[in-house]
């Protein structure tokens, strides 16, 4: 995968990259959170349990991540950048 096409996924799921591995953008919470919403009302069992939590609760932005990672993940293995 060439730098430049890994630097575009990254930003369309709303990650970014650091020395300890990803994190997560605000855009990318936003987007990461509007799927937890729709696992959550197809019955996610872990989607239910972490939208249960207070907004503030960092397990939400943490659950958000790596929801974020593996749309990111999937989308370079399905595009094969």
């Amino acid at each position: 995968m060439n730098p430049e096409a890994r630097q575009e996924a990254l930003r369309r799921h709303g990650l970014g990259e650091t020395e300890d591995g990803f994190e997560l953008t605000l855009a990318g919470y936003q987007k990461a959170s509007r799927r937890a919403l729709i696992l959550r009302d197809q019955g996610d069992p872990e989607a239910i349990q972490i939208l249960a939590l207070a907004s503030s609760d960092p397990r939400r932005w943490e659950y958000a991540r790596c929801l974020a990672i593996d749309a990111f993940t999937a989308d370079v293995r399905q595009s094969g950048i």
